[in-house]
């Protein structure tokens, strides 16, 4: 009978203070933790879609510690990373109403929506945003909500390739 390496899931949100552990278990294989790091994370930015949410799976008894990789977030956003701080958001009005608020990566996701859809005449896949911004299939889904929820985008449900950005270019960063 094989054994079953055991890890340890975490999820990470960026809070005032810096990222702290919201969320631990442990877990029989990796897979298992993968899915309950998905659910989790997934159903937090739900709740918070201007969190920084982030999850991480460790194997239990190695060098590498769910607090090994809260202290490696934390150094690269006192280093200045914008993968690890808090990003700027971008804020437009219309007289005294917010149309549209982001952060810097999120402008970056609609940049390239729009840049896409008017060089191929359809909007990307999630497929091409994974290939563009070298991430996996977890960070497109959650980013792709996150915007949705934010109004900053919509879908026709059922349908591949029917991400329309609802900003004008002008409320728009150059893409990277």
């Amino acid at each position: 009978m094989t054994e079953v390496a055991q890890f340890e899931a975490g999820i990470f949100a960026l809070t005032a203070e810096g990222w702290a552990i919201v969320k631990r278990r442990t877990f029989d294989g990796q897979l298992p933790a993968a899915e309950w790091l998905k659910r989790n994370a997934t159903t937090l930015t739900r709740k918070n879609p201007s969190q920084q949410v982030r999850g991480s799976a460790v194997p239990l008894g190695g060098w590498l510690t769910l607090e090994w990789v809260l202290a490696d977030y934390e150094r690269k956003r006192r280093a200045g990373d914008p993968e690890f701080n808090e990003p700027d958001a971008r804020v437009f009005m219309v007289g005294d109403k917010i149309t549209a608020s982001y952060g810097a990566r999120q402008g970056q996701f609609l940049a390239f929506i729009h840049s896409y859809t008017q060089l191929n005449g359809q909007p990307p896949a999630e497929g091409d945003m994974q290939r563009h911004f070298k991430v996996g299939p977890p960070a497109v889904d959650d980013m792709i909500l996150i915007l949705e929820k934010k109004g900053l985008i919509a879908r026709t449900p059922g349908t591949a390739r029917s991400i329309r950005v609802l900003l004008p270019r002008e409320q728009l960063p150059d893409l990277e």
